[in-house]
């Protein structure tokens, strides 16, 4: 039968409930309210019992019922929540329902496994550094707890310094898998939809961007071979939103069957370019979708990059699957290159289309507008006139505009965000016979160091291509309207005029240098733990081992296969031969069996296999008291110096076996002992 643990004032009990705690508040985002409350109650009942506000642990009846409500429960409230987040909440729920109950060592064990599997969890949603580092603490503390369960007598320092030694002993060998083991791919992957308040939408309707302005969290990080481009050149394409209902745009249903059969085909686009070229890689966050970001007229600027990219008729660069994790490619941009319409019936077709009806108002004044401008550049400068004289403000909260949307905006409210803008803008092209389309993407981006850029959600940006003498030419209302947004980018501009009101908790402080400070400095070490550590990819690998062997042979992998092999046993040897040493030289060892064996001879009894506490445990009912109570001292004496790292003790064990020996030899006077 297992061993039962004490109820009251059990520390390791207590010490796995506030992990547990710990653990569940850190996955706030992806579990459920009442399975986090769950875990508090689980938490709330080991204190009380640790504590001896409540002598008696909840029955097993009581526990299964609420068991079968939180099943009931997980099924009902995880409709639309995905299969894996579906599992954690039930794992944890299930480590909740055990804390309750547990009382013997075996479910401590079983909660161990529960929590290092948790732990390991978390990382499929969160991969940061300070994640990583969370994690880390958390896993020694776990440690601590196992050790602290498995020997009770053991000192803190002892506990504390042995699960800090395993994890650093445990460094190298996690570092040389790191580096040479073979990146496999997945066996499946996972795709989770995300609202858009967390990244681009491939349907934009007005207003949708400046919900996505609220969030701080990170899109993409660009780093150049050379100087950065200036902030207002930064425009960053990732969608082309050609089909326009009179209030969204999303991208052409014609124009994504036409791009199925050139891929089916193998017909990839590849732009005429021309002039200084900028070079960069992009590390860009998951999306589950598969657009790409880039500057420009951009084309793949590695082998690998060109095989994992597609470059798309309208200068849209995908992915061919879609970033379910992060993603880093190399592209190579051409400012210079004039986008030239790569079919110009299949452009003109899809990019003059317009409802039939509704925006009277704007129709009308387009075709007057039109009268007095009959040549497309003309009209197009007319256009950004109208915008720049006409009042127009720039807010992220602007007011409903459900019918005739256009109409409402450029005669009514005259505010708005880009997208508003940009929506307008091209609708009025169209309405003139001008092919144009709405480009979402991103503007901007904060430079945490001399080649390196981070764009974050709040960059995200919409703006108009229309196609004038066969060129796809770009224009943005909002450098018109509010300047300072493309000037000095979307944070500079809602810092001073008040109009960010983010979720992150830290946004109104932001105006202060020492956070900005650190924020920045932030930033650099993300960028570097998802660059060398999270992007760490194949290609990565493969430059590891030309710099260590050169060119790559069979003969040189065998040998550094055989030299990783011959390393990790020798780690492990060096970590295992001092054990067997102290085993075989120690005194209180040698002195404790010497005792032992006297007893032995004494009873006709054998140890065989047992521990001090399992020899004592099973024969103390046949010694005499005043043996008895000798040898649970030398016991617990030899428990102590044994496990609990008591180096002072080594004397004490002396005493202590010299009072076995008086008490032997009072009892039995004939004993040799």
């Amino acid at each position: 039968m297992a061993p039962s643990l004490p109820v009251a004032g059990n520390r390791d009990s207590l010490l796995i409930s506030l992990f547990f705690l710990v653990l569940s508040l850190s996955l706030f985002g992806q579990i459920h309210l009442w399975v986090l409350l769950l875990c508090i109650c689980a938490a709330v009942v080991r204190i009380c019992l640790y504590s001896g506000l409540y002598n008696h642990m909840p029955g097993r009846r009581m526990v299964n019922l609420l068991a079968l409500l939180a099943g009931v429960a997980l099924v009902t409230t995880s409709n639309n929540v995905d299969f894996l987040r579906v599992m954690v909440n039930l794992l944890l729920m299930a480590s909740s329902l055990k804390l309750m109950l547990l009382s013997k060592r075996r479910d401590f064990f079983q909660l161990f496994i529960c929590g290092i599997f948790l732990l390991a969890c978390g990382f499929i949603f969160y991969q940061s550094l300070g994640r990583t580092l969370f994690c880390a603490a958390m896993f020694i503390v776990l440690l601590f707890i196992l050790f602290s369960a498995h020997n009770p007598s053991a000192g803190f320092a002892f506990r504390r310094n042995k699960s800090a030694i395993l994890m650093l002993q445990a460094l190298p060998i996690a570092l040389m898998l790191f580096v040479f083991m073979p990146r496999i791919p997945p066996l499946w992957k996972m795709p989770e939809g995300k609202s858009t308040e967390t990244g681009l939408t491939d349907k934009i309707t007005p207003g949708d961007i400046a919900n996505l302005a609220q969030s701080e969290d990170l899109a993409f990080s660009a780093t150049f071979t050379t100087a950065l481009p200036a902030q207002q050149s930064r425009y960053w394409r990732a969608m082309t939103l050609e089909y326009f209902d009179g209030k969204s745009w999303s991208a052409s249903e014609t124009r994504l069957y036409a791009q199925v059969q050139l891929q089916q085909m193998r017909r990839e686009f590849y732009p005429a370019v021309s002039g200084e070229a900028l070079r960069y890689e992009v590390v860009t966050e998951p999306t589950q979708k598969t657009w790409l970001y880039a500057l420009d007229t951009a084309v793949p600027d590695s082998a690998a990059s060109g095989q994992a990219l597609w470059q798309g008729w309208n200068y849209q660069l995908s992915a061919l699957q879609p970033v379910y994790s992060r993603f880093a490619y190399q592209v190579a941009s051409y400012p210079q290159t004039q986008r030239v319409s790569s079919n110009l019936a299949l452009d003109k077709a899809i990019n003059t289309q317009v409802p039939e009806r509704g925006n009277p108002q704007t129709r009308e004044w387009v075709n007057s507008l039109r009268q007095q401008h009959p040549w497309d550049n003309d009209f197009a400068v007319a256009l950004m006139d109208y915008f720049a004289d006409e009042g127009f403000e720039y807010t992220l909260t602007p007011p409903a505009m459900l019918v005739d949307p256009v109409d409402r905006f450029m005669f009514d409210a005259k505010v708005g965000f880009c997208a508003h803008y940009a929506s307008a803008m091209s609708y009025a092209f169209r309405l003139a016979g001008i092919p144009a389309r709405v480009v979402s993407g991103y503007q901007g981006g904060t430079p945490i160091n001399d080649n390196t850029i981070n764009v974050y959600q709040y960059d995200a940006h919409a703006w108009v291509e229309a196609l004038i003498d066969g060129y796809w030419r770009t224009f943005d209302p909002t450098t018109v309207v509010a300047p300072s947004r493309i000037l000095e980018g979307f944070e500079h501009a809602a810092r001073f005029s008040n109009e960010m009101q983010g979720e992150h908790p830290l946004n109104g402080i932001n105006q202060w240098q020492v956070f900005e400070y650190f924020r920045i400095l932030n930033a650099r070490m993300d960028y570097l733990w998802n660059r060398w550590v999270l992007g760490f990819d194949n290609n990565d690998q493969t430059d590891v081992f030309k710099r260590l062997l050169g060119d790559i042979s069979t003969l040189k992998m065998s040998i550094l296969s055989f030299g990783l092999f011959a390393l990790t046993a020798l780690l492990l040897t060096l970590y295992f031969v001092p054990s067997w040493r102290r085993k075989a030289i120690s005194k209180h060892q040698k002195r404790y069996l010497t005792t032992i064996e006297s007893i032995e001879k004494q009873f006709n009894i054998r140890r065989d296999n047992r521990s001090p506490r399992q020899f004592y445990e099973h024969y103390k009912a046949i010694f005499p008291p005043r043996l008895s109570q000798a040898l649970l001292a030398l016991t617990q004496e030899y428990e102590a110096i044994e496990y609990g790292g008591h180096s002072q003790g080594v004397e004490k064990i002396n005493q202590r076996c010299r009072l076995v020996y008086q008490a032997l030899r009072d009892t039995y006077p004939r004993s040799r002992c």
